[in-house]
């Protein structure tokens, strides 16, 4: 009997012995558990979403603003320095040719006009005299020519005194300024009239030396003027730069018959410059910091890796590479911003 209970004892020590010995392998399994974010990432790797440097063609595209101006633009110029009698004409006026815009107020310095007509009438009646002898046979025809020729004279002089005294429009078109009112005075050779035609208008952009090789005769360009895109040309590059701001003075024309852009308007046109081919990836893979672009990219051992990049053409998603990557290359677009060198790396979809 007593035997039987020794055996018991045994049997039951074992038993508890080893249930002892499963709880403590399950507590070192457990102990051996990753459990901080840090530890799994170290195990599994850092998550991040990758795409493959590419090879594609990107249009280079090129900001540059300027003013808005009527092409065939003209300038209406004072030739007497005296005050302003009448204003004909206000902006928007549509205008023809030699149309009277302005009137000075006479004075003792600006009769030319009216001795001009004075001078004409009095010529008018000495040919009809002359041609009243000529016809009794008192005046040769000699003399009847040198009359007229003295009557021609005097109606060119009334024209010169004419665009003096009036300010006539140097040409058709549209009235975009108007400098000065009645009673002012302008002065001799000063601008007072603004003419332009606005079917046309033209956007003028300052092109420094260094862009100005992006500039074809004929290339689009495109404004957007609120939220609409408007599409004009290229009509104009310079061969020299304008001595005073060295920039070159591009410009680029719009067709303009809804009368939207409007001359002093200053726009911004966005120039498809040049294509270029080359390995390209997304903008948002571009990191920078301290001075430098770089890009993360997943090596042949899942590890990531910073490279840093030089840059080229950037479009609105895409950025082309020109040195630092190859195509091909596994390259983050999201997560790099947690990477060291050398991390494990989780790629997910």
């Amino acid at each position: 009997m007593k035997t039987i209970t020794n055996s018991l004892i045994t049997i039951s020590a074992l038993s508890l012995l080893l249930i002892g010995c499963g709880e403590i392998k399950k507590d070192a399994k457990a102990a051996q558990k990753p459990t901080t974010i840090e530890e799994i990432q170290k195990v599994n790797g850092k998550p991040a979403r990758v795409v493959k440097a590419s090879t594609i063609k990107l249009t280079d595209v090129r900001s540059f603003s300027g003013t808005i101006e009527g092409s065939q633009q003209t300038y209406a110029v004072a030739k007497l320095g005296d005050p302003i009698s009448k204003i004909h004409v206000r902006v928007g006026s549509k205008v023809k040719k030699d149309q009277v815009l302005a009137e000075f107020l006479y004075t003792g310095d600006n009769t030319s006009y009216q001795q001009a007509l004075a001078n004409i009438d009095l010529q008018q009646k000495t040919l009809s005299r002359m041609k009243e002898v000529q016809a009794k046979g008192g005046v040769s025809q000699q003399t009847i020519d040198q009359q007229e020729t003295q009557l021609n004279v005097a109606k060119m002089n009334l024209e010169a005194a004419r665009r003096a005294t009036f300010v006539l429009a140097p040409s058709s078109g549209t009235i975009t300024e108007v400098k000065f009112k009645a009673g002012e005075v302008p002065g001799v050779g000063g601008a007072m009239f603004t003419i332009a035609n606005l079917d046309k208008v033209i956007l003028k952009l300052n092109v420094t030396s260094s862009e100005i090789g992006f500039f074809k005769k004929g290339a689009k360009a495109t404004i957007d003027l609120n939220g609409e895109k408007i599409q004009g040309e290229v009509t104009l590059i310079p061969l020299a730069a304008d001595k005073t701001t060295r920039f070159f003075p591009v410009e680029v024309t719009f067709k303009n018959k809804s009368r939207k852009l409007l001359p002093g308007m200053y726009l911004t046109a966005k120039l498809d410059a040049r294509e270029v081919t080359g390995v390209t990836v997304p903008t948002e893979a571009i990191v920078y910091g301290n001075g430098v672009n770089a890009v993360w990219i997943v090596d042949n051992e899942g590890k990531a890796k910073r490279k840093i990049v030089q840059l080229g053409v950037q479009t609105k998603n895409e950025i082309q590479i020109t040195e630092g990557i190859s195509e091909g290359d596994v390259v983050m677009i999201e997560g790099q911003n947690r990477m060291n060198d050398g991390d494990k790396v989780l790629i997910v979809e």
